[in-house]
């Protein structure tokens, strides 16, 4: 009869956990297909299968403020959200008031997000104060974190959705959709975003950003309405569609979140794998350029996932430093 050592037996049990792994489809909520959400979601899980080794299957959703409580519900496993919403989420304020979702976890800083607001490139409007009385896409009903973050950049020059005349949307890519059809002045377009992409070559003319006024008191507004967002003056060049020049965007840091429900090994693989292959997720999806790896690890008001902080404490970044 064959003998099993104890370090036979751990060996087995190590590996039939490791298949395990593998045989599991782990879910990534998005944003609608064309959102910058929805194609960094299918960056990652093709990152995951070819060098993680974990198979995930991307989700699409309205917005992160649909699919952040089912990943606190355990209905799914990871998703996007930027730094404020995910605040608001966890604690059960803004767009979550009442509903605090105390079962996200923080896997780590994808990248930032640029975005404004855009308008026809014939337009007369040049800045955002010329917005006033002008037709704006509002509500986003689907995907209620545009509401603050385009707030935000409204309130950077003392103006709110009461300053503008209002045409509601379920998503921001319906209302970039309603730009293109000649139906609102303007419309947020995330930079580099394939809605916006689109949109510039259905357009006759095609669209051009527009700045506001970088103050400190401007940017003290914008954190009010949207938590750690922060102006970003993007300069114009090949790369960066519809910047025709200098132009003040709203940035904010894009994490890639999960569930408390989610195994610690998953977790510290996945952090792991995206930490490594920051070339591989760009060649997928070309925002990935602007991924820090050694920024992953970010102050955050919300607890990171115990997988991942055994991962940054294994290279160095553990406590956050910024």
């Amino acid at each position: 009869m064959r003998k099993f050592t104890i370090a036979t037996v751990a060996g087995i049990a190590v590996a039939a956990a490791g298949t395990a792994l593998h045989a599991q489809t782990y879910s990534v909520g998005t944003n609608p297909q064309g959102s910058l959400a929805f194609a960094s979601g299918t960056a990652v899980a093709k990152v995951m299968a070819q060098m993680g080794k974990l198979q995930f299957r991307v989700a699409p959703y309205g917005g992160s403020s649909t699919y952040l409580p089912l990943i606190h519900a355990k209905k799914l496993d990871f998703g996007f959200a930027n730094q404020g919403e995910t605040a608001f989420a966890y604690d059960g304020t803004a767009i979550f008031e009442g509903r605090p979702n105390k079962g996200l976890r923080n896997v780590g800083v994808m990248y930032r997000i640029n975005g404004t607001f855009a308008v026809p490139k014939d337009s007369p409007i040049r800045k955002i104060s010329d917005l006033k009385g002008k037709r704006v896409p509002s509500d986003y009903t689907s995907g209620r974190i545009f509401h603050y973050i385009t707030g935000g950049i409204l309130a950077t020059q003392k103006m709110s959705y009461d300053d503008v005349r209002r045409f509601p949307v379920p998503t921001f890519i319906r209302g970039i959709n309603a730009l293109v059809q000649g139906k609102v002045d303007t419309a947020y377009i995330p930079l580099n975003a394939g809605a916006g992409k689109k949109a510039m070559a259905t357009m006759k003319n095609g669209w051009r950003y527009i700045s506001f006024d970088v103050t400190p008191e401007g940017a003290q507004r914008m954190h009010g309405v949207l938590p750690y967002a922060e102006p970003n003056v993007v300069p114009p060049k090949k790369t960066n569609t519809g910047v025709v020049e200098p132009t003040a965007m709203m940035r904010v840091q894009f994490y890639l979140v999960t569930g408390a429900h989610v195994s610690d090994e998953v977790v510290y693989r996945t952090a792991k794998t995206l930490y490594h292959n920051k070339k591989a997720l760009a060649l997928a999806f070309g925002p990935f350029n602007r991924m820090v790896p050694a920024e992953m690890a970010a102050k955050h008001s919300n607890p990171y996932h115990p997988g991942a902080i055994r991962f940054y404490k294994e290279v160095g970044l553990w406590p956050p430093k910024n």
